[in-house]
């Protein structure tokens, strides 16, 4: 996704506009730039759904939605089930692989369809989830925003990231929506057969009730923000014991363990 330090990353440029700022008691035009945000419509077997994303490498994204919001027979998954109801509280589904197809539609709008695909094999035993030590959490939260992406040309992204302890950053995924960057990786995950519980989740945004429900979903169990955790988030971590760590921001040289009965997060 991400292109060279310095260079805008592959995929649609943002929009050139013009805007007026006012600073320091006076006002001025200059040029700005808008994030591309564009209706993407995802056709599964139970149905549809409609999203507004960054038009590019949709796939994942739209598989990584099914898998993640919809129920194993492909009906929407409800509002309250995304967040303190009994999803929240069951174990993550699998990520199983699927096709998706690109369809043309009248509208010029983005159009996929996403058929999943079944596996007749024995699940696997469950990943361990990595342990680290907080000054390597610090260190690779810093290579996680060290990352050249969307963020340095327009501020209106988020990011979320895979890493591993032998293979390191494995992934990066950005987007308009933080939802839709833990999409974009389930996705991900699924159509390389990866195991989300055998790495860490960074990500940018604080660690709410319904990102870390949809995060269980896809099966972390160790998460890390550079911003705040919510109540919702931290009670329903400690009824499972999953990690969450807020607040980690090297330039600070913090973390803040909020939850971590595993102890995953070393001395």
């Amino acid at each position: 996704m991400h292109s060279a330090r310095g260079g805008w990353p592959s995929g649609p440029a943002p929009l050139d506009v013009r805007a007026r700022r006012f600073r320091r008691g006076r006002w001025e035009d200059l040029p700005e730039v808008a994030a591309r945000e564009e209706a993407v419509r995802v056709l599964h077997p139970g149905g549809s759904a409609d999203l507004w994303a960054w038009p590019h490498e949709l796939e994942d994204l739209a598989l990584g939605h099914v898998l993640l919001d919809c129920s194993p027979c492909g009906t929407a998954v409800s509002r309250s089930d995304r967040g303190q109801g009994n999803i929240l509280g069951d174990r993550p589904v699998p990520l199983r692989a699927g096709r998706v197809e690109r369809l043309d539609t009248s509208e010029g709008r983005h159009c996929l369809r996403v058929c999943l695909e079944l596996s007749s094999a024995d699940p696997a035993a469950p990943a361990t989830t990595p342990r680290l030590g907080a000054t390597a959490l610090l260190a690779r939260m810093n290579d996680f925003f060290a990352e050249p992406g969307l963020w340095d040309g327009t501020g209106s992204f988020h990011r979320a990231g895979l890493f591993h302890p032998e293979k390191g950053l494995v992934r990066v995924a950005e987007d308009i929506g933080r939802h839709n960057c833990l999409d974009r990786l389930a996705g991900f995950c699924a159509r390389q057969n990866l195991e989300p519980a055998a790495h860490a989740l960074f990500i940018s945004a604080r660690i709410t009730g319904s990102l870390y429900a949809k995060a269980r979903r896809a099966g972390f169990a160790l998460l890390v923000s550079r911003g705040a955790v919510t109540g919702a988030a931290l009670t329903a971590a400690m009824a499972q014991d999953i990690t969450l760590v807020g607040f980690c921001r090297p330039a600070e040289e913090r973390l803040t363990v909020f939850c971590d009965s595993a102890g995953r997060v070393t001395a």
